[in-house]
């Protein structure tokens, strides 16, 4: 039971070579540090001071937080468990605090590992074959801009540490056919844990194992079946943890139809063309990666039938590639052990069983990738009759053909690379850069305006800010058409209809358009409370109150609870004078929400219109009383009370202010 052969390459040889992986990724992904945050980056890290990641930026102190809780946890979501990912922001928090530049050199680290590590399992497994043949294929690696989103995109930190745990696994037990020691198999199965705690898509390392061992080791059959169990041990202590550790409480958020169509529709017939499309566009960003995106999605991705030719194409090449890989399968043919990797890194992202969020990611094709560059590694060898199963040949001897075909193929793949990186500076530059090339992409569209209009609220220059909101309207109008277009054939879709109509009024001040499509998302989803609010804020932006407070009172009397509409109810009460209203719904919102101080305040200043002051001071005293101690509102209450005549509470107040009183704050 052993590998089939040593390998000649030298200690020194092979250090050689994995400081020039180093120096090559450097050189690629080096530009990659300038960069800032980007797409969804604060789903894993705190981006700014105003938008804190709750457990991250607890630092250390945080992780055993982050193991008990969902990778994702928000008001609309919770789900996943990758506490290793977010343990490594959590990490970099508590020394470097917010700094991008020192994640994205982390981030580069972990590719740079992946790498070397690939090429240290490569030569354990090629060892009967020629040194180009593992190098060629680690160089191909290395240099495919497919992998520009996983090295750019610091949320997709989870597929780099997956990989390189997973492949670090995969050393492990090659190690142990080669000589079985506990220690190899306790060091497999911690690695092959720790790639399921960083991502479950981990599991198609439990595939890759056995079939690794199958290709090249002399291993029996039995004792191949039993390695294969090993990995199991590794997946019992990921579930074990979760029970124990997790409260498993999935909630996941409505998609929208722009995200992936197939959330929408039902007919598993249907997903097949679909899947075999997809299966085609992955197949042409292996072949030819340009142009990539951060987002496909909806209008990029046709809902493609059978009547599209790429589905045949697809189809046919497809399943040649399965039938070929099977049938060379028994006769342990590398280019078979290549194509199944692809073929297995592949399928899972393929829509066939489970909708993809984006229909299209470059980085759920990482693990793929490697399968890709063993196939191509192999026909370019073959094409230019380079004897890769000679040991013996030198570089230098090899067809002169061969290798400025290698040079310009990784070459060009390296300045595409190079770059796509800046383009990943912030999500500003990412969206800008990405919607040229896929204009019609929705979703491109709407999260692109939804750029802008946080960085107008940023830009105190009127010009500026002039020449952002007319692009973010432009954006935000490509959006609607976009929307509307699919809403035709989606029309069940509430979140979409939701969003659509919220642009109409926030953007576009349309609230008599808006509003019939909320009554659509009403419909389709009774208990959706945005829908229900917006609808009534509708009647508020025509101007007209009383159908808005009518609207308001009706949803609130069906337990539809939420803030924002006892916050507008208070308000129309207030600018009809109907003080007593007012103070009404807003003590009705205190028996729902005790710990918002606003709303304290609301009947406070309600009862002061109503000219009773000592309810209305009550009520600020209460509001006053709410932790954590507001050295405004302290201050305020205390300028009340002296107001009213009352010095001993005004000192009371002012004293407490003190107290609370921040840094280089002056009392006046």
């Amino acid at each position: 039971m052993k590998l089939y052969q040593v390998h000649t390459i030298t200690k020194k040889q092979l250090k050689i070579i994995i400081v020039f992986i180093s120096l090559v990724c450097f050189l690629i992904y080096g530009n990659s540090l300038k960069n800032e945050f980007a797409l969804d980056d604060n789903y894993v890290t705190t981006t700014s001071d105003k938008t804190p990641h709750p457990r991250v930026q607890q630092g250390i102190k945080g992780i055993p937080e982050i193991f008990s809780s969902h990778y994702i946890e928000s008001r609309q979501q919770n789900f996943e468990y990758r506490p290793v990912v977010l343990t490594t922001f959590a990490i970099e928090y508590e020394f470097f605090g917010i700094n991008p530049h020192i994640s994205h050199f982390i981030n580069l680290l972990f590719y740079i590992l992946s790498c070397i590590m690939l090429f240290i399992v490569l030569i354990k497994l090629l060892t009967h074959y020629n040194i180009i043949f593992p190098i060629l294929i680690t160089f191909l690696f290395t240099t495919h801009p497919i992998h520009t989103e996983v090295v750019n995109n610091l949320k997709s930190r989870d597929e780099l540490l997956s990989f390189l745990f997973g492949i670090s696994a995969l050393y492990f037990f090659i190690k142990n056919v080669e000589n079985i020691k506990a220690t190899n198999i306790i060091f497999g199965v911690i690695f092959l844990l720790l790639a399921l705690l960083s991502k479950k898509t981990a599991v198609l390392f439990f595939i890759l194992i056995p079939l690794t061992l199958y290709f090249f080791t002399t291993i029996k059959p039995k004792k191949l079946i039993l390695f294969s169990l090993i990995p199991i041990v590794a997946f019992l202590f990921f579930k074990l943890l979760k029970f124990f550790l997790l409260e498993e409480s999935i909630q996941l958020r409505a998609y929208a139809f722009f995200e992936n169509p197939l959330f929408y529709i039902d007919n598993f017939w249907e997903r097949i063309p679909f899947a075999f499309y997809t299966a085609g566009y992955y197949l042409k960003l292996f072949i030819y990666p340009h142009p990539l995106s951060s987002y496909y999605g909806y209008n990029i991705i046709p809902m493609a039938n059978w009547s599209n030719i790429i589905v045949w194409f697809s189809m046919l090449f497809h399943i040649s590639l399965t039938v070929f890989a099977l049938i060379k399968l028994p006769q342990k043919k590398i280019i078979s052990y290549g194509i199944l990797i692809y073929l297995i890194g592949i399928f899972p992202f393929t829509n066939l069983f489970t909708p993809v969020v984006g229909i299209i990611g470059e980085r759920f094709v990482y693990f793929a990738s490697l399968g890709f560059c063993i196939s191509i590694s192999y026909l370019i060898l073959t094409l230019f009759k380079i004897e890769y199963y000679n040991k013996e040949i030198h570089f230098k001897y090899l067809n002169s053909y061969f290798k400025t075909s290698c040079i310009i193929l990784l070459s060009l793949y390296s300045i595409k690379s190079f770059s796509r990186n800046p383009a990943w500076k912030n999500e500003l530059t990412l969206f800008r850069h990405d919607v040229i090339n896929f204009e019609n992409s929705c979703n491109l569209n709407y999260i692109l305006a939804n750029a802008l209009s946080k960085e107008i609220a940023l830009t105190q220059n009127e010009a500026a800010k002039s020449l952002l909101i007319k692009e973010a309207k432009v954006h935000f109008k490509k959006t609607t058409e976009l929307m509307s277009e699919g809403l035709k054939k989606y029309p069940n879709d509430f979140t979409t209809q939701n969003n659509l109509a919220t642009i109409y009024v926030d953007i576009f001040n349309d609230a008599k358009s808006a509003q019939p499509i909320f009554k659509k998302v009403i419909e389709l989803n009774p208990k959706n409370v945005e829908g229900q609010y917006n609808y009534g804020y509708c009647y508020e932006k025509r101007n007209l109150p009383d159908s808005a407070i009518y609207w308001y009172e009706n949803m609130l009397s069906k337990k539809i609870e939420y803030l924002p509409a006892y916050q507008r109810l208070y308000e129309l009460h207030l600018q009809k004078q109907a003080y007593k209203k007012a103070i009404e719904s807003s003590k009705k919102a205190i028996e729902i929400y005790p710990e918002k101080v606003a709303l304290y305040i609301n009947v406070g200043n309600a009862y002061m219109y109503e000219k009773d002051t000592l309810s209305g001071l009550d009520y600020f005293e209460k509001a006053a009383a709410i932790p954590p101690l507001d050295y405004v509102l302290l201050q305020n209450v205390s300028n009340v009370f002296k107001v009213v005549g009352n010095e001993q509470k005004a000192k009371e107040y002012a004293e407490k202010s003190r107290i609370v009183m921040p840094k280089n704050s002056t009392i006046h």
